[in-house]
């Protein structure tokens, strides 16, 4: 049942684009469209960090999980192609994410939400 929810998941994601904004053209879990969106994160994240919100990765961790949170499977894959912290096991690298964007630790205005997604 597990697998057959998280097929039609990964259905529902390949219509969607970043942000949960529909996009009716091809867009897929990888390739392209996911590296663009990695790449307007990592901008988004220079500019957070350049205004002193929080060190770059805390912000990167930020943005990504935000960007991704329509689309949950992506998220890690999205955060280990973006050069973030990965660990031997999905459990492990999920709390290193999370210590980088916990908003003690992280003074990003979204962290609370970006908390929430992870």
């Amino acid at each position: 049942q597990q697998q057959q929810q998280h097929q039609q998941q990964q259905h529902t994601n390949h219509y969607r684009a970043g942000g949960g904004v529909a996009d009716a053209a091809a867009d897929s879990a990888s390739g392209p469209r996911k590296n663009f969106i990695i790449a307007e994160c990592e901008a988004e994240a220079k500019a957070d960090a350049a205004k002193g919100f929080c060190e770059f990765s805390q912000a990167l961790a930020v943005r990504l999980a935000l960007r991704f949170e329509k689309r949950p499977a992506d998220i890690l894959s999205s955060m280990g192609q973006a050069g973030l912290p990965a660990a031997k096991d999905q459990r492990s690298t999920v709390k290193a994410i999370m210590r980088l964007c916990h908003p003690d630790k992280c003074k990003h205005p979204e962290a609370k939400r970006a908390m929430q997604i992870l």
